[in-house]
């Protein structure tokens, strides 16, 4: 059966805003609802509304978003955050000192020899990196790196668009860009996205 494919390999992170569920159903996403005026969970049914291969994918990148948090959080230094905020609470203080400013030349420390090994990249992942830089427009890609990179909700980013432009695109056009996006990355990997039936938009 295909649900048994799609078991996410990301697990549970409140700071993301999408997510495969724990049986492999459904792929859920939040968005704004202009009509309700809150926050809704888009449920897309694995097989159906969302292809595997895809579904395989967007887990894949929420897993490797959890991983570099982890390895963010791991690496932080509790001391070091103390003295930071300790000196951004009252930096005229002149008993206090900015603790970067202490900092000696971190360039053969271990953190810095470990993570500037050269990776191997995931080939899907780098087909993906290669359409999203030669394929897409500037706002497509500024959409790509806004909501699955940095998570922001689609009508975050609507609103911050706004700001910049003194233009305020529909909701409906943000979501159409999404889809040009999924689009073009499915069909570089030989996949195609399922659109939503009648029945599911109701």
């Amino acid at each position: 059966m295909v649900h048994n494919e799609s078991k996410p390999h990301s697990m549970w992170n409140p700071k993301r805003t999408c997510y495969l569920t724990v049986d492999g159903k459904y792929y859920c996403y939040k968005r704004w609802d202009d009509n309700a005026k809150c926050e809704v969970t888009q449920r897309l049914e694995v097989g159906k509304d969302l292809s595997l291969e895809l579904t395989i994918m967007l887990d894949e990148s929420d897993h490797g978003m959890d991983l570099q948090d982890r390895y963010v959080g791991e690496l932080r230094d509790p001391v070091f955050d103390a003295k930071e905020s300790s000196y951004k609470a009252d930096p005229d203080n002149e008993d206090t000192v900015d603790p970067w400013d202490t900092l000696a030349d971190k360039g053969g420390s271990p953190e810095n020899v470990l993570f500037s090994e050269p990776e191997t990249e995931n080939p899907e992942a780098a087909l993906v990196r290669k359409v999203i830089e030669e394929n897409c427009t500037d706002a497509q890609r500024d959409l790509y790196y806004e909501h699955f990179g940095m998570r922001k909700q689609l009508e975050e980013i609507r609103q911050e668009e706004a700001e910049r432009t003194e233009k305020l695109v529909s909701q409906a056009a943000m979501t159409k860009r999404k889809n040009k996006i999924i689009d073009k990355v499915a069909k570089v990997l030989g996949v195609s996205r399922i659109k939503r039936s009648q029945h599911n938009k109701k």
